[in-house]
């Protein structure tokens, strides 16, 4: 089994298990970690301004992908399940 396979084959087992409410609040402190970080760099490297865009747009991608998983945990994966009863 090739390297791309693998992933495809774990990213199916992730996605088609449903996420609990502890998985869900780690990727909230982890993007709100992520985005200080961020944050932090932008503002000594380039600007405040432009610290501020760059996170603004993080925090939306960061936003969309909590809800989105929010809404998978609730309604299930069973789309991305091959057949296979796992």
């Amino acid at each position: 089994m090739g390297p791309i396979e693998r992933l495809e084959e774990e990213f199916l087992d992730v996605s088609s298990s449903r996420a609990d409410i502890r998985e869900l609040l780690e990727l909230v402190a982890g993007s709100i970690l992520f985005l200080g970080v961020a944050y932090g760099l932008t503002a000594v490297l380039i600007g405040r301004t432009e610290a501020l865009v760059v996170t603004g747009v993080l925090g939306a991608i960061f936003a969309i992908t909590i809800l989105s998983q929010a809404y998978w945990a609730i309604a299930g994966r069973d789309d991305y399940r091959d057949g296979k009863d796992r």
